[in-house]
């Protein structure tokens, strides 16, 4: 176990070095195409639009560990957000309803998955493809195509709030929900469990852990991060809409990825992901400076993640043809 988890510390080191110099290198082409772009008001909000996608990316990270995935993360953010909306609303605009509406559901949507993978031996892949399909039907027959507004002070303040006046409240959202996941993933048996299934599942469950449950009780934990994104995801927005996911799956997959979370399984950190979670706020930042076209954007967003998909799957090769030798 202890060389496990020498070798899991090691290489995000290096992945963080790395992904700090992109980053840093990031900020200077902004910074080229933008004077104002280093004035605290605008990096408060790079990371103020970035954090529903930050608190995705956090519950991502473990799923990815595991080795699996989650395919319904942008529907279900959507479906998460609408439904619970559309109850809050019509039972009298109460905020905290809207807070427990998005954690529970969002519970839901992580237990269903967990359900169809760890019971019916179902390919995750698969498992979640369908649940994206069900949140999207969900979706529009709650929504009936209708735009709702939300007009809760308390809402609006979760939204778009500032703690102290200075702080954005979504960005202390993600940060207690990053320091949550750090200490889940690092200090739990749960976190134990992530790292042993994504190694070694055989191997896992020959040293006793219950394989089946850890991992469904990952898949609920990820939808529950699903649900506070949702959560910071609608009110900030402040309306229901059926296209509040967007690309959001994409974009916390990549947050994950390029901060170092293995797509093979077994390796990633959370310091990583909030990283990675910059780099890509950082991006896209940059490019709307530059004026890019947002389809343009997207192509090259796509490519970052290509990108560092090959590198993490030639540098898992590379190990296991060292580990041969050795």
């Amino acid at each position: 176990m202890s060389d496990r988890k020498n070798g899991v510390l090691r290489k995000p080191d290096l992945n963080r070095m790395i992904n700090i110099g992109i980053l840093a290198a990031l900020m200077c082409v902004a910074t080229i195409s933008n004077r104002s772009f280093l004035s605290p008001g605008n990096l408060l909000g790079v990371l103020e639009q970035n954090a529903a996608k930050g608190v995705m990316a956090l519950g991502a990270t473990f799923v990815l560990i595991t080795g699996g995935i989650d395919l319904s993360m942008g529907n279900g953010l959507t479906m998460i957000a609408v439904v619970s909306s559309i109850l809050h609303v019509s039972t009298g605009n109460r905020a905290w309803l809207l807070v427990a509406l998005c954690v529970l559901i969002g519970s839901v949507l992580g237990s269903v998955n967990g359900f169809l993978i760890t019971k019916c031996r179902l390919l995750p892949f698969v498992a979640t493809l369908g649940m994206m399909t069900i949140a999207e039907g969900i979706t529009h027959w709650a929504s009936e195509g209708k735009i709702m507004f939300l007009s809760s002070p308390a809402v609006s303040y979760i939204g778009r709030g500032k703690v102290f006046g200075v702080l954005p409240f979504q960005t202390v959202a993600f940060l207690f929900m990053a320091a949550l996941a750090a200490v889940i993933l690092y200090r739990t048996r749960l976190g134990t469990a992530t790292y042993a299934l994504g190694s070694n599942e055989a191997a896992a469950a020959c040293c006793g852990i219950n394989t089946s449950r850890q991992k469904f009780k990952i898949y609920v934990l990820n939808g529950m991060f699903i649900g506070v994104a949702a959560l910071l995801t609608v009110s900030r927005v402040g309306q229901i809409s059926p296209n509040l996911g967007g690309d959001s799956m994409m974009d916390a997959i990549a947050a994950a990825v390029i901060g170092g979370t293995s797509t093979m399984g077994g390796r990633g950190t959370i310091g990583g992901t909030i990283i990675g979670t910059l780099i890509i706020g950082v991006l896209i930042n940059a490019l709307t400076f530059m004026e890019v076209p947002v389809n343009a954007q997207s192509a090259i967003k796509g490519l970052v993640i290509l990108i560092a998909i090959v590198v993490d799957a030639l540098f898992t090769l590379f190990q296991k043809r060292k580990s041969g030798k050795d």
